[in-house]
């Protein structure tokens, strides 16, 4: 999550969506950084704005940019599953996931790991459960989105984002997965499904 006053942005940092990539890009930029998962940083938007308000009472909220990245429900869930098979990830045991199959993964790890495995939309949305993205980057058009976003705030690194947290060697694919398993991800996620419909890749002015 970043807050720049000055450049009038606002960045909601979703889960394996190359949110470190675009904060290392634009953490200069901003006057608030919350940039490690242990103080926040995936937070929603209307957690943010309740615990922020007297900072975002600073700028007026018609003039942020406000954007995000919003990932495919089975590249999203893949992701989580290739990535948590780290190295760095061994020494805890709730996280790691490089001893157990995808199947495994569905019974044991989503369960024990709700808040990581949950829609992304809701991060997204206001407090009256309304979007409040001026522009929800789907992030197989990551590349394109972010060109938008280099040209309406003005910094033209975007456009050459350093890619980091990239999946493992040998990580699980779309077409590994069952019918049954795209059909579980597709159940839990289908609210994404429809909001990615509505409202992603769509430069938006509120």
């Amino acid at each position: 999550m970043l807050l720049s006053l000055t450049k009038k942005f606002l960045f909601i940092a979703n889960l394996k969506t190359a949110s470190t990539s675009i904060e290392r890009v634009l953490a200069p930029y901003s006057e608030l950084r919350l940039t490690q998962s242990q103080f926040a940083k995936h937070q929603t938007f209307a957690e943010f704005a309740e615990r922020f308000r007297w900072m975002l009472s600073l700028v007026n909220m018609q003039d942020l940019f406000i954007f995000g990245v919003i990932r495919d429900p089975v590249d999203f869930t893949l992701s989580l599953y290739n990535s948590h098979k780290r190295d760095q990830f061994k020494d805890n045991p709730r996280l790691y996931t490089g001893e157990m199959d995808f199947a495994q993964f569905l019974a044991q790890w989503v369960p024990r790991n709700a808040d990581q495995l949950k829609n992304q939309y809701v991060r997204f949305l206001g407090s009256e459960g309304r979007p409040i993205t001026n522009l929800l980057i789907s992030y197989d058009k990551l590349e394109a989105g972010l060109e938008i976003v280099a040209k309406r705030i003005g910094a033209p690194e975007l456009a050459n984002l350093p890619r980091t947290n990239t999946s493992p060697d040998g990580a699980l694919k779309r077409g590994d997965l069952t019918p049954a398993q795209i059909d579980w991800i597709e159940q839990r996620f289908r609210r994404d499904r429809d909001f990615i419909a509505r409202q992603a890749d769509r430069l938006i002015e509120y």
